[in-house]
């Protein structure tokens, strides 16, 4: 998973092998309990349901 650059506005996420909301949002966020955020912004019902290349917003 790439590693967020500090005060580098967030940019689209595509998602890679392996990833799962909670680390995304400790990457982005510095806190995995964060992942709903990202969920809600990208109409997420089911976390586990996140296909490889699929690209997120991330909100501020």
């Amino acid at each position: 998973m790439a590693q967020k650059q500090p005060n580098v506005p967030p940019q689209p996420h595509i998602v890679q092998s392996g990833d799962i909301l909670f680390d995304i949002a400790q990457v982005y966020y510095g806190d995995g309990n964060q992942w709903q955020k990202i969920a809600n912004a990208n109409n997420i019902t089911d976390p586990t349901t996140l296909q490889i290349g699929q690209q997120l917003t991330i909100p501020a």
